[in-house]
């Protein structure tokens, strides 16, 4: 039997941020299901992305026929990703003391870096799945815990190319707050990369080194407007310093550690002449939020060093306005049934590289708006951006495209888990979801797919002090036992 506050306590304990991999906890799930008699199989995700690590993977468990054909689809695929965004500024997660891998439990809430998003949604299925264990199945259920969806839902990619699997349903768990979702948003990554020369120059005149650390709230990419964007904040306190006639020669700008996350954290670093020290002390302390931003001021910069363009910031803040005009232009093809009802972009990461920074953009597109049509009009803006700085090179590149989920809403799987909803306990609720899925990929390959699961995603995934519901995860578990029970008997 699956004690499921201490499985939970566990899960949440292991570090599975994308970046540094997922094999531990992988294998940990991998015994759990073999100790309730699943075969398992770990397939590794091979990819190519820089700076992740190598170690992903895919758990998968079968119970009842393992045999998979190619050309019949069967069974039920209960797919749910195991790996979680970066935690951010871990001072920020007061409910569990400064460690978000500190599984909290007060009241009805378990609190804790993927408790909603979406670790404790796996045991969920998996204490479901414990029911069915001796009982004889016609179609088997597959239970997959999948790598990288954060990063570009490598371990679904892979899982779907491999043909590993061919099932007839896929149920992909994502917090939802219970409701069966069945549509959502696309999802892009842009990256407007502006390469430039850097300036040699003697820095006896700018040898007082000053950093500033700006700070926001961290939220879900599709959901800009409850964040509080620290580039942007950033950018306008530079832009104020250079508006209160400081000269200032910039070395450094980095921000975000996710673009699919409302950056918390940005930094920028800058020369100043000694001159002018006392009087930007005096500039930080009566016009700079002193909780918002913090200043580290240095040692004496080294004659020869290399200075960012002047232009440098103009251009960052020109590409910004073009896409806040683009965003704009996107309001015409509003759809309130959608929360929020319209195309969005965040500024979720910014990064500097040897001649050059790159800029990170997270789009969220309606199904009504054509991909190709908004990819076009995305580049044409940068190029246009360009043309007015002759001493930069700016590159876009789209980096990610998830395409959009768009089930019918009487298909046989969407009303079969209406059934299951109230068999459940649970308010019969069918939804449309801002964030994007796994469930589209495998949309896009031809499965029926849809979105269910335990708690609240708006304003709790990717945001300190993420948590679930018990209430939900305990209904969660009867969800899935029906749909078991609907399918797999």
């Amino acid at each position: 039997m699956i004690n499921f506050i201490e499985q939970a306590e566990k899960l949440i304990s292991i570090n599975s941020v994308s970046q540094e991999g997922n094999e531990e906890i992988a294998l940990y799930l991998q015994g759990l299901m073999k100790a309730m008699g699943l075969k398992t199989v770990m397939q590794e995700v091979s990819h190519s992305l820089e700076g992740v690590s190598k170690r992903q993977f895919n758990v998968i468990g079968i119970l009842g026929d393992a045999l998979v054909d190619t050309k019949t689809r069967k069974g039920l695929l209960l797919n749910t990703h195991i790996d979680t965004v970066s935690p951010g500024i871990r001072t920020h997660w007061t409910e569990t003391g400064g460690d978000p891998f500190k599984a909290t439990i007060k009241e009805n809430r378990i609190y804790g870096l993927g408790s909603a998003d979406v670790k404790l949604d796996f045991l969920c299925k998996l204490k479901a799945i414990e029911r069915y264990r001796e009982r004889k199945l016609k179609m088997p259920i597959y239970l997959v815990g999948t790598a990288g969806e954060e990063i570009g839902m490598l371990g679904a990619k892979f899982l779907i190319k491999s043909l590993a699997l061919n099932p007839k349903y896929v149920i992909v768990g994502e917090p939802s707050e219970l409701a069966v979702i069945h549509a959502h948003k696309a999802y892009v990554v842009y990256q407007v990369g502006v390469g430039y020369t850097q300036l040699e120059r003697d820095a006896k005149g700018y040898n007082t080194r000053i950093e500033l650390h700006c700070f926001g709230k961290s939220t879900h990419g599709s959901y800009p407007h409850l964040g509080d964007n620290a580039i942007k904040r950033m950018l306008s306190v530079v832009r104020k310093i250079k508006e209160a006639n400081f000269q200032i020669r910039l070395t450094k700008i980095t921000g975000g550690d996710s673009v699919n996350k409302v950056p918390d954290t940005a930094s920028v670093e800058f020369y100043i002449p000694s001159s002018s020290f006392d009087d930007f002390k005096k500039f930080y302390r009566e016009n700079l939020n002193q909780k918002d931003v913090n200043v580290e001021f240095g040692g004496l910069g080294e004659s020869g060093m290399k200075f960012m363009p002047d232009n440098i910031l103009d251009s960052i803040e020109q590409v910004q306005s073009c896409l806040d005009n683009l965003e704009n232009d996107l309001l015409s093809a509003k759809d309130e049934t959608f929360n929020p009802g319209k195309s969005t972009i965040n500024f979720g990461r910014i990064t500097c590289r040897p001649g050059g920074i790159e800029m990170h953009f997270d789009i969220r597109l309606l199904p009504s708006v054509a991909p190709d049509a908004f990819d076009a009009r995305f580049k044409a803006l940068v190029h246009e951006t360009n043309t007015k700085f002759s001493n930069l090179i700016m590159k876009t590149t789209r980096n990610r495209f998830n395409p959009s989920l768009d089930m019918k809403a009487d298909s046989e799987l969407v009303m079969a888990a209406r059934e299951a909803q109230k068999a459940a306990g649970i308010e019969e609720k069918l939804d449309k979801k801002a964030t994007s899925t796994e469930a589209a990929q495998y949309f896009a390959a031809g499965f029926d797919s849809i979105v269910f699961g335990p708690g609240r995603s708006m304003g709790n995934s990717h945001t300190p002090n993420e948590h679930n519901l018990v209430d939900h995860l305990d209904k969660a578990v009867h969800f899935y036992d029906r749909m078991i029970e609907r399918f797999c008997l």
